[in-house]
């Protein structure tokens, strides 16, 4: 296990229900498997419990499924023994990557419950991505998908000639939806990675996907919309029925090489 001590930095060891390490620290699994390592976490961050459920059935729709079978095989080409995924959410993409070992990262308990109960090929860890339990240059493969990018410990636990892979939404992602909601729909920019490493690849792929109101109602619940949208706004969206949505993501790949490492 690559897993390390958030206390003392010294390896963890599993012993049934807890993990624990040479200076007698003490850590506990949930009974859904995943692994709490945040110290100092007063209540709970990340998606709670509303979120979660509304990501959960959107994912289930498919709507994404492209953009997880295009991680999955990037992941497969790049030759991935250890995958750990900064900022994993649900699990939805993790899980579909192939590796000899596979960690998840976030604050979410209510998100990592739901992505430890049906991904057991994964070790889901409460813990920040910008303070990861795990040892230095131990991963070929690190994945961060709509979070913030962690580039000091995505340099620290690269191994030479690793990759970071970075997903975030294209300029036209959802722009059906923002039209329905807003006066003026804004387009997303995309930015290169604060990295000490340089992008070898840049991808765009997208997809259209049908969604009835149930579906516009979860999208509308797991985006940061829901935090930044009127009263008038949120009740067009209720007199939507459904309507066709672009799904675009721009995909980009850094590689630590030994000269920038």
């Amino acid at each position: 296990m690559k897993l390390i001590c958030p206390v003392c930095k010294k390896p963890l060891i599993r012993n049934n229900k807890e993990a624990l390490c040479g200076n007698n620290h003490h850590f506990d699994y949930a009974k859904s498997g995943y692994l709490n390592l945040m110290i100092s976490q007063k209540k709970n961050h990340g998606d709670n419990a509303e979120m979660s459920k509304a990501r959960i059935a959107f994912l289930n729709t498919g709507a994404y499924a492209f953009l997880q079978e295009k991680l999955s095989a990037l992941t497969r080409e790049l030759h991935s023994s250890i995958i750990s995924d900064l900022g994993c959410g649900n699990g939805y993409y993790t899980a579909a990557l192939t590796a000899e070992e596979k960690f998840g990262f976030d604050l979410s308990k209510d998100a990592l419950k739901y992505a430890a109960k049906h991904d057991p090929s994964t070790q889901y860890v409460v813990a920040s991505i910008f303070n990861v339990p795990l040892a230095d240059r131990c991963a070929d493969t690190i994945l961060t998908c709509f979070a913030p990018t962690a580039s000091k410990e995505i340099d620290r636990l690269l191994k030479d000639n690793g990759y970071f892979i970075y997903v975030s939404p294209g300029p036209l992602h959802l722009i059906e939806f923002k039209e329905a909601l807003y006066e003026k729909a804004y387009v997303n920019e995309v930015k290169r990675q604060d990295l000490p490493f340089p992008l070898v690849h840049q991808m765009e792929i997208e997809n259209t996907f049908h969604a009835d109101n149930d579906a516009l109602q979860n999208l509308f619940m797991m985006t940061p919309y829901a935090f930044h949208t009127g009263i008038d706004d949120v009740q067009k969206l209720k007199r939507i029925e459904a309507m066709d949505i672009r799904a675009q993501f721009v995909i980009q790949i850094y590689q630590k090489n030994k000269e920038s490492a």
